[in-house]
């Protein structure tokens, strides 16, 4: 496994630039070098310790593993048909996470491979080239999260503007290999009459970068998925830093 996570030195921001400029979002393929998408992959895969996540309206919640063993199938079946419920009318998520921001704020799990990742999002040449490719120049940090989207998750339709984090744009990494369209787990950006204007298939070593406030989803993966939709997901913020 390689010993750190390297930017691909061949990408021009300014071509990005362009395209967020004219669109509020931009797809951007071969982020990483290969040996970096490669180890983050195996890291997400093999190392990291997921949990649940969901909502309740506005209350999260996390099932840890040892929660969701617990749960009988009569249990496991009135949370998901629950979940189902709320997400036709309201908004509405659920699927795996772990968060990087988090776990370094609190010292745990941080002997994974995969904290690296919080640490290059926040070097100085990772954060200038998403500036130089958002414009947003008052940025001063990235916090992120991991994210496994398997069969019977999704994540309804939002904007990211969240009070108080004073958000610029979002990034999403992605880690997926060899996923199909009609899996579901497609990143969907909405207009205002409910029509779908984009749709980004899960890919893997590619960055997807979206303008806030944006109304995007993550369409449902469905049962016969092959794997998981994998995915590290920051936001460009601006403020005082966190001690990382």
């Amino acid at each position: 496994m390689v010993s750190e996570i390297q930017l691909n030195p061949d990408l021009d921001p300014g071509k990005y630039a362009k395209i967020f400029h004219d669109n509020g979002r931009v797809h951007i393929p071969e982020i990483l070098t290969p040996e970096s998408a490669d180890a983050i992959y195996q890291s997400m895969r093999e190392e990291v310790p997921w949990q649940t996540n969901f909502n309740d309206g506005e209350k999260g919640h996390t099932l840890h593993p040892l929660q969701v063993e617990a749960m009988n199938d009569i249990q496991r079946d009135l949370l998901v048909t629950h979940i189902n419920q709320k997400a036709q009318y309201d908004f509405q998520y659920i699927f795996n996470a772990f968060s990087l921001t988090d776990a370094r704020k609190q010292n745990i799990h941080q002997e994974l491979f995969i904290n690296k990742v919080l640490d290059f999002v926040n070097s100085p040449d990772y954060l200038a080239f998403v500036k130089a490719v958002t414009g947003q120049e008052t940025g001063t940090f990235i916090d992120s999260q991991c994210t496994l989207f398997r069969p019977g998750h999704f994540l309804t339709d939002h904007l990211d503007d969240v009070g108080g984090k004073d958000r610029l744009a979002a990034t999403v990494l992605n880690f997926t290999p060899n996923w199909r369209a009609d899996w579901g787990g497609v990143l969907q950006f909405i207009d205002d009459d409910e029509h779908i204007t984009q749709g980004i298939t899960p890919c893997f070593n590619a960055l997807n970068i979206l303008k806030i406030p944006q109304k995007h989803s993550v369409s449902y993966v469905v049962p016969h998925a092959d794997g998981g939709r994998y995915a590290i997901t920051g936001w460009l913020r601006e403020g005082t830093p966190p001690k990382i």
